[in-house]
């Protein structure tokens, strides 16, 4: 009876093997980076866009959207609606969605005597809030540290003196703006908090 030789494979193959998969994993992990990079920068060019009209309708204006009585503090009319019977160039939405997040665009003030603030939330009123354990969350949480890091050189979601940009677990809204908000997070932390609704960037 004869013996069939089944040849295996040798170790330069299996060697050859694993360096391929390590190629390609590589190569996939440093595409999801891209990927990952260029909605973080999108994301700041969704903020600098809100800002430019802002200010644009400053200019021509007097005041800011949505402070209708020009007391300084925006809360007592529609900002979205004065933007845009404005008719300025490149109005930007209230609503945009990076990967699988979709993000909801609000203005107001915190207290009665400002400062006013841009805030980029989940759901509409800023009813939902960002979950560290959720891939899609977490990678909103990751655009708004690196946005924090461009704004105020240092990533932090605690509110301080000096921060532009901020965290906040806390908002009261209606329409397009919003009249109280509780600035910071539970834990300073960007990528894992407990209480993060949103990012929050001063504007005036």
């Amino acid at each position: 009876m004869k013996v069939k030789n089944e040849k295996g494979f040798t170790l330069i193959e299996l060697a050859v093997v694993l360096v391929l998969i390590g190629i390609i994993l590589g190569a996939v992990l440093k595409g999801q980076d891209l990927i990952d990079n260029a909605r973080a920068k999108q994301f700041a060019t969704e903020v600098r866009t809100w800002e430019t009209a802002l200010y644009n309708y400053l200019d021509r204006k007097g005041r800011l959207p949505g402070d209708a009585d020009r007391d300084g503090v925006v809360g007592d009319s529609d900002p979205q609606g004065e933007l845009s019977a404005a008719k300025l160039v490149n109005i930007p939405s209230n609503s945009f969605i990076l990967g699988a997040t979709g993000f909801n665009v609000y203005l107001g003030s915190g207290t009665v005597n400002g400062p006013n603030y841009l805030v980029m939330c989940k759901g509409a009123n800023c009813s939902g809030k960002f979950d560290p354990n959720n891939a899609g969350d977490l990678a909103a949480l990751k655009y708004f540290e690196s946005f924090d890091t461009t704004v105020d050189g240092t990533a932090s979601a605690n509110a301080a003196s000096n921060s532009v940009v901020t965290a906040f677990s806390a908002i009261t809204s209606s329409g397009n703006t919003f009249t109280a908000i509780t600035l910071g997070s539970s834990n300073g932390d960007w990528l894992t908090p407990t209480n993060i609704k949103g990012l929050a960037y001063q504007i005036r």
